[in-house]
Formats: structure tokens, C-alpha cells, sequence
């Protein structure tokens, strides 16, 4: 049932009308109440991993909108949200999912407190909030927005030659292009993280510098409310963030793996549309984080939740019980639970 709504994007009336098809009596709202349940029991493992989270020294963050239902039946007219964290780790990674009212910047300060460490986001302010947090941008949201201008002449070769957004595009694409052959030539290498900080140095530095002063002195020129105007703005205000990837060959230059993750739920709300309650949406992400992580783990999630489940039945008190074996990079995970 869990997997099947929650990997597969199966809806529980969908469910309900397969297992009648099959002479199974079982209503949405009893499969709805077991999913609660079952949550609450995941919550002591979602706890565990977001101690470990917190522990990273680079995070990646999106959030998405959720429509809920209010306490009277009718859908909420107020936008409530799916906030994402991750860590950009080779190993033990961790996708979080974590339900808010709101898109206030209080909702990742307190989620991320205790945090330490580089934060790489889209250019929303919410995230400035964030204690001791170093914001890292997202290259790929710069590019779109140049793009975004360009993309109606793309067929006018004199329109698009003329064009001073075609300019900052290349910029970024000669970015991607350096990322790229560095992952080509070097990824193989033990070493992979420290070559690409030093060929980001030699490199991706002068490309900043030119990019950022061709931005500075375009803006002052450029019509505010125009779309070339916007492009230019927003590049401006995250540009100086983004030399902080030099510091570290661990660093990505956009925020895509972020999105990626965050992807899973958006298909699903597609085809389920809304939560019936706030308890619905948080028990969802509960269950989107610890199947979205035993697969970043390379684990079988529906396997993982009957392990899990199975291990934890009979605890009454947590407080004493120990999880590590249980996370999904732990050597105790059975192999068959394990994707070959």
C-alpha cells in the first residue's frame, strides 16, 4: 500500500477500487488511517536521519506547493508546502521531505537548526534566514531566466545574434561545458573533488569575473520591467554567491540533484491532488523521505519498510532503542534488501 502510493504513485481510490476488483473489501479511509500509523512509527527514523542531516556540511534545499483540505472539507485557499533537504553525499545519503503551512523563512531556519555548513538553494530570501549557513545559488536557475529570453527568437538568427541575453547564456553554458570535461576527464579519479577545485580556481574564475562585470555594466542599461531587465537582476543579486563553489570541489554548480529528489512527490501529487488533512501531509513526508532515501541508498524501498517495520514491532520505548542498524547505508541491512 505504502509503496505503492508513495514509489509508484498509485492513489489509495485507485488502490481501493483494484482490491475490489479482486473481491477485497478494504475502504481508502482505513488504508488512509493505516498510512497515519504507519508514519508514526517511521517518525522515529525520520528523527535519526535528520540528526544525521544536520551533520553535513553542504545541504541542498527546494520547496513545491501542496493543496490540503481544510478542517471543513473544502480545499484550503491558502497555499501550503513540501519544503525538500538533502545532502550531496557519495555516501549515507539522506533526502528529507518536511511539510509547512507556510513558505516563511521560518521553516528551514528551524528545520536546519544546528546546521553548519554550505546551503544551496534557488535565489528565493526565505533561505537567508538560515543560521551559519553559507547560500550557495543555483546556476541553472540563471540560466533559465536568460534563456526565457531568448527562446522566442531562437529561430531569427540576426534577432538572436543582436540579442544581449544570448550573451549571459553563453557565459553560463561555457560553465557547464568546463563542469562537464572536469567530469569526464577526472571522474574516475580518487582525487576527483580536489582536481576540480583546482581547475575551478585556473579556470571558473575568470569566467565568473567576466560574466559578473558584463552583468554589472548591462543592468545599468537594461529596462527594469523588461524581461532582459529581470534576467539581468536576478543574475546580479546571485552572482557573488556563486564564487563560494570555489572553495570546495565538493560543491555543484546548481541546485539540479535538489530538484531531481523532489521530483518523485511532484508526479505523485499529480495524480493524487490534495491531502484530506495536515496529519495526511505530514505522514507523506515522513514516507516520501525514508523511501526517497533507502532508494538514494540503492535499497529495495518496499523491502526496507517491511525490515524496518518488522524490527520496530514490540519497541515501546525508543528512547533506548538503537537505530543505527536499521539506517539504509547500516552493514546490517539484509542483501536482499540491497538492489544488485
Amino acid at each position: 500500500m505504502l509503496s505503492q502510493k508513495y514509489e509508484l504513485a498509485i492513489p489509495l481510490y485507485r488502490q481501493e477500487k483494484h482490491l475490489q476488483s479482486l473481491g477485497v473489501c478494504l475502504s481508502r479511509q482505513t488504508m488512509s488511517n493505516w498510512t497515519i500509523a504507519c508514519s508514526d512509527k517511521l517518525d522515529f527514523i525520520y528523527d535519526k536521519l535528520r540528526e544525521k542531516l544536520l551533520l553535513s556540511n553542504y545541504i541542498q534545499a527546494d520547496e513545491t506547493t501542496l493543496k490540503v483540505v481544510d478542517t471543513q472539507g473544502k480545499e484550503s485557499r491558502s497555499k501550503t508546502y513540501m519544503w525538500l533537504y538533502k545532502n550531496q553525499s557519495c555516501d549515507n545519503q539522506i533526502i528529507l521531505f518536511d511539510y509547512q503551512k507556510t513558505r516563511s523563512s521560518s521553516c528551514p531556519k528551524k528545520f536546519l537548526e544546528g546546521f553548519s555548513g554550505y546551503l544551496q538553494t534557488d535565489g528565493y530570501n526565505g533561505y537567508n534566514k538560515v543560521d551559519n549557513a553559507t547560500r550557495i545559488y543555483c546556476l541553472a536557475h540563471i540560466i533559465r531566466k536568460f534563456f526565457e529570453v531568448i527562446q522566442p527568437i531562437l529561430n531569427d538568427k540576426e534577432a538572436l545574434e543582436r540579442s544581449r541575453a544570448l550573451i549571459g547564456f553563453n557565459y553560463c553554458e561555457q560553465i557547464y561545458e568546463l563542469e562537464k570535461d572536469i567530469k569526464k576527464n577526472y571522474n574516475s579519479n580518487e582525487d576527483f573533488y580536489d582536481k576540480r577545485y583546482k581547475i575551478r580556481l585556473k579556470k571558473l574564475k575568470p569566467i565568473l569575473d567576466e560574466f559578473k562585470c558584463f552583468v554589472n555594466e548591462e543592468v545599468e542599461n537594461a529596462l527594469p520591467k523588461s524581461s532582459l531587465g529581470k534576467a539581468l537582476e536576478y543574475a546580479k543579486e546571485l552572482l557573488p554567491n556563486m564564487y563560494f563553489i570555489l572553495e570546495d570541489g565538493h560543491l555543484e554548480i546548481d541546485n539540479n540533484a535538489a530538484e531531481r529528489a523532489i521530483k518523485p512527490f511532484v508526479i505523485g501529487r499529480k495524480n493524487w491532488l490534495f491531502c484530506k488533512n495536515q496529519k495526511g501531509a505530514h505522514a507523506s513526508a515522513t514516507i516520501y523521505s525514508i523511501i526517497e532515501t533507502a532508494k538514494a541508498n540503492n535499497l529495495i524501498a518496499e523491502r526496507y519498510l517491511v525490515y524496518l517495520f518488522d524490527k520496530m514491532t514490540g519497541i515501546d520505548d525508543f528512547s533506548k532503542f538503537n537505530f543505527e542498524p536499521l539506517m539504509p547505508w547500516a552493514d546490517e541491512i539484509p542483501d536482499n534488501i540491497k538492489k544488485k
